[in-house]
């Protein structure tokens, strides 16, 4: 197997490996080169400043490449374990018809949902949209038709829906590595995840089945890596560290940096330290009251990290391991146990004499070189990130994959949107003609043009090293549009007599009761109303003539007023339509209300009654008068709204000699009795007029004689 050249690039030191993997499946270290930054260019693991950082990674390189004899242009890095970022998206794409889900479709489904989780990330981590990098994704669950199911391809339905879980780095990081390489001729070819490479290198796999943490203690941060059941299954970081103890010195002495950081690892070694402070004074102090000065820093450290071990552990772990050029800061393992509640050998610093199956430069041996070794590990085993570049219509386009980068991953880093992948197809129209729903669909959307060095290509396609790629977005269909004259049915236009005037009949077209005309464009969501000209019904409908229809007719009899409902009627040739008919070329259409006459009324005009005797007695009705306006009106005449009709039953009045039939006289006469008539108290004669109501006396009475008068 080829050397691998791999870089530890900290916040301190940059550290250099070129390593070989031998066939007993041992690890051979060929060369090693170390120097540290001449002044602070990285802050928990982020590039600062590109060219110091540059400078030193070209020394350790030179330094190298002088101990093999040969020029090395790629490497395999790390970057800080706190950086990887992984969300959770789902996303759902609906149709209005149901459609067979193709590769092609349901790839660009799950690149959307990607970009969803990049959404997300940049919400949560308030960051621009595009300042991650995903390094990989994994679909975890798929839907058709609402039901869950295990391949969506070739499936049929009107929604999928697809959730996944998809892995991100800052670009910032990423880019600030790039840079630092280019600037010194390298070309990254793998990248791994510091807590991710030292646990490689620091645990082995037999003992990852115990519950262990490791932890990495750099310069500025302290990573965590936690393993359980054979693997390792938790990350995490605590933002402070070894600097944050030589800052404590530096401020209680007056020392420039890098002699607070020397003062720290002499603590190690001396009983009594010497240095000389920022003034040119010279101090002498005692291990001890150092000690004394940096323990609260040392517990603030441990504490912390102590805490994010609970947290991510949900309890005590078996052990602590520390590497790290950190871990040897004075008092914190003994912190650790203490804070922890373990025993004191249960925290121990992991060094490359225990490491097993690595051999050469057996000068590093302290728990700073357990991260580059595992950065090399991980090269090696092909543990890390792939690092692909790529061109994207021209543009260079770095590619990280966990899997082999197909060209959706490509175009996904390249910024480009997935819904452009596959032009969407024109938005259909929906309507309601006559109550029932019409759809016109739009036109397909054509599919993005791929091509990769040349060659037609798919969005699965595998990609290789410095493959170009030219893409061009796929083309929405066209927007559904028709016209009213488009979907209704042809006619042939009609001539008629309505009411006795010529007419043309032709069809209407009504949206929401307006009439429009059959050119105009129909719009989504119109509730269309088609009368044809085929029937009666749908000319009495234009004409807004219902036969159902009644109008009220209002006249006066003798005072008292009547109303009736009126039916109006439809007339086809002069003949009465009874239901709905068929319309010709040249018919006579008439509405007509049904007519009321005189004698529909059956009109009785009411007796006369008289008082005889004190019995009361109906006069019979002679005959029956109608009149309007004084006018005597027939039986045939038709009612007209607001007419007045009188009803009598006789010519005139009758005398008294009439009812004398009615009145009931004793059977006999006695000699000398006349006929006495009064009509209301009032002597009467035959010829006396009678007036309804009148009371009339009859009887026969004997006539008495005054002879005195005739004296």
């Amino acid at each position: 197997m080829e050397p691998i050249f791999a870089l530890d690039i900290g916040t301190r030191m940059v550290m250099g490996l070129v390593m070989i993997k031998n066939e007993d499946q041992t690890y051979e270290i060929l060369a090693s080169a170390q120097t540290e930054h001449r002044q602070r260019a990285m802050y928990d693991g982020q590039v600062h400043d590109v060219d110091e950082v540059a400078r030193a990674v070209d020394k350790v390189k030179t330094h190298l490449e002088k101990k093999i004899d040969t020029k090395l242009k790629q490497v395999a890095v790390a970057a800080a374990g706190r950086a990887l970022r992984t969300e959770v998206a789902v996303v759902e794409q609906k149709e209005l018809l149901p459609v067979r889900w193709e590769r092609e479709k349901v790839l660009a489904l799950e690149i959307e949902a990607v970009h969803q989780a990049l959404r997300q990330l940049q919400s949560s981590a308030n960051e621009e949209l595009q300042s991650y990098h995903c390094v990989g994704y994994n679909t975890i669950a798929r839907w058709n038709e609402g039901e869950e199911i295990a391949n969506l391809v070739g499936q049929r339905g009107r929604v999928a829906k697809v959730s996944v879980i998809a892995t991100f780095l800052p670009r910032t990081v990423v880019d600030g590595l790039v840079a630092v390489l280019g600037r010194v001729g390298l070309e990254m070819t793998s990248l791994t995840l510091e807590p991710i490479a030292a646990g490689q290198a620091a645990i082995p796999p037999n003992m990852r089945r115990l519950n262990l943490a490791l932890v990495d203690v750099g310069a500025g941060t302290a990573d965590i890596a936690l393993t359980r059941s054979g693997s390792f299954f938790a990350y995490g970081m605590v933002p402070m560290a070894g600097d944050e103890v030589t800052e404590e010195i530096c401020t209680q002495y007056l020392l420039d940096f890098k002699v607070g950081e020397k003062v720290k690892r002499d603590l190690q070694k001396k009983k009594q330290l010497s240095f000389t402070d920022f003034l040119g004074a010279r101090v002498v102090v005692g291990q001890s009251d150092i000690l004394d000065i940096i323990k609260p820093v040392v517990v603030k450290l441990a504490e912390n990290i102590s805490n994010e071990i609970l947290r991510l552990n949900n309890g005590v772990p078996h052990a602590i391991i520390l590497i790290g050029g950190g871990s040897l800061t004075p008092l914190l393992s003994e912190l650790l146990s203490e804070t922890l509640g373990i025993p004191q050998n249960r925290v121990g610093i992991q060094v490359r004499d225990r490491l097993a199956g690595i051999s050469g430069e057996k000068t590093l041996k302290g728990p700073e070189t357990i991260t580059p070794i595992g950065i090399g590990i991980a090269a090696l085993e092909g543990n890390g990130l792939q690092y692909y570049t790529v061109s994207v219509n021209g543009t260079s386009v770095p590619i990280f994959a966990l899997q082999l980068a197909t060209v959706a991953e490509a175009l996904l880093a390249a910024g480009i949107q997935p819904r452009s992948f596959l032009g969407k197809p024109g938005a259909a129209l929906t309507f309601e003609l006559n109550g029932e729903m019409q759809v016109i669909r739009g036109t397909l959307g054509s599919p993005a043009q791929l091509f990769v060095n040349g060659k037609p290509s798919k969005l699965d396609q595998s990609l290789n090293v410095r493959d170009e790629i030219i893409f061009t977005p796929g083309e929405s269909g066209k927007d559904a549009q028709i016209c009213f004259k488009d979907v209704l049915p042809l006619y042939d236009t009609k001539w008629i007599l309505w009411n006795g005037q010529s007419e043309k009949y032709v069809p209407q077209i009504f949206v929401d009761d307006h009439l429009v005309c059959e050119t105009d464009q129909i719009l989504d969501g119109y509730k269309v109303a088609y009368l044809n000209n085929d029937d009666l019904d749908n000319l009495l409908k234009q004409k807004k003539c219902y036969s159902n229809r009644k109008e009220t007719l209002e006249i006066k009899v003798s005072g008292e007023l009547r109303r009736f409902e009126l039916d109006r009627q439809v007339w086809v040739n002069n003949c009465l339509a009874a239901g709905n008919r068929p319309i010709q070329d040249g018919d006579s259409i008439e509405t007509r209300l049904r007519e009321l006459t005189v004698g529909d009324l059956k009109l009785k005009p009411e007796p006369m009654i008289f008082h005889i005797n004190g019995e009361v007695v109906e006069y019979p009705i002679q005959e029956i008068i109608i009149t309007s306006q004084g006018q005597p009106v027939s039986e045939s005449e038709p009612l007209r709204d607001g007419m007045e009709l009188r009803v009598n039953g006789y010519k005139q009045k009758p005398i008294l000699s009439e009812l004398l039939p009615y009145v009931k006289f004793p059977d006999e006469v006695r000699a000398g009795e006349t006929l006495t008539l009064t009509v209301n108290g009032q002597p009467a004669e035959f010829t006396t007029v009678l007036h309804p109501g009148d009371r009339l006396k009859a009887n026969w009475k004997k006539l008495i004689i005054d002879r005195t008068a005739e004296k």
